[in-house]
């Protein structure tokens, strides 16, 4: 009788789990629509190797309406230049340089 109660407790937690787990790998494949005053602000220094790919993947097959708010903080590298280059490639977000940046939060 202690063994049955025992098994029913594991299939519980086991389906439990599996029902979970399906609800977690629908919900990632699902995109909702951003509402135009949510803003994603990202602020980056010194990442010249890694931000072309990551803003190309963070916009991907998502509808920012403007909204990824990217700010400079005086880079030393070409972080600055390969936002710009990504920007004048019509993805959706707004560069801004650290002053430009310190203005914009004040604003909101």
């Amino acid at each position: 009788m202690f063994e049955m109660v025992i098994y029913g407790i594991i299939w519980c937690f086991a389906v439990y789990g599996i029902l979970v787990m399906i609800q977690e790998i629908t919900r990632n494949h699902t995109y909702h629509k951003i509402e135009e005053n949510t803003k994603l602000i990202l602020t980056v220094k010194n990442v010249e190797e890694g931000i072309e790919n990551y803003i190309r993947e963070l916009s991907c097959g998502r509808n920012f309406y403007n909204n990824l708010v990217v700010i400079d903080l005086n880079s030393e590298d070409d972080t600055l230049y390969i936002l710009k280059e990504l920007e004048k490639e019509n993805i959706n977000m707004k560069i801004l340089t650290y002053d430009e940046g310190k203005k914009y939060l004040e604003t909101i």
